[in-house]
């Protein structure tokens, strides 16, 4: 089943009330309009232990910096496919297809016009098994940006099912741009960040 289970109602009526509800949250928070959170997990100075010793010639001041590096790294992947996904909504509009969001339907990122399902990922090695086991018998078409094994991108699969040039990952590069500048919270970057 596709239906979130998580959408409970006692009479079909509360179900879709319930339903639109969390399709509007979805759509509310989306990554353009809201404030990511920094990590809520603390460092584990065994890391700077294990670099330093490997790369000696670093300072502590390096390590720390590396540290930060990859924590804000860290918090960019994970708003990476919100921005793809919205990105995607924005496009994929004038060919028929709508955004599932608030995860309106079960491991489908957009639903099209005519009943067709769109599950995209940012990278090729990113479903998870939930996703995977929900696909078997049922149809949903998987998409994904970058081939994670050799760099390349993947956009220009979507430009020949729609005869069009309108996705690239510089058409992509500039959305990002333009969504991080207008709401630079979208990226949650710690206080205690030397950057």
């Amino acid at each position: 089943t596709l239906a979130p289970g998580n959408v409970k109602g006692k009479t079909p009526s509360e179900a879709i009330e319930a339903w639109v509800k969390k399709y509007w949250n979805g759509y509310d928070s989306r990554i353009s309009k809201r404030e990511s959170n920094p990590p809520g997990t603390i460092p584990d100075p065994m890391i700077n232990t294990i670099i330093g010793n490997r790369l000696t010639h670093l300072t502590d001041n390096d390590l720390e910096n590396i540290k930060y590096a990859h924590r804000i790294s860290m918090s960019a992947e994970n708003i990476l496919g919100l921005l793809l996904e919205e990105f995607l909504a924005l496009e994929l509009e004038k060919f028929g297809w709508h955004c599932a969001w608030g995860e309106t339907i079960k491991s489908v990122d957009f639903c099209h016009e005519d009943g067709r399902l769109l599950q995209v990922k940012n990278r090729s090695n990113s479903e998870n098994s939930s996703s995977s086991r929900v696909r078997e018998g049922t149809v949903i078409t998987k998409w994904f940006r970058v081939n994670a094994n050799n760099g390349s991108y993947k956009w220009d699969e979507l430009n020949k099912i729609y005869n069009t040039a309108v996705f690239s990952e510089q058409s992509f590069r500039r959305f990002v741009i333009q969504v991080i500048q207008a709401n630079p919270g979208a990226l949650a970057v710690e206080d205690s960040n030397p950057w």
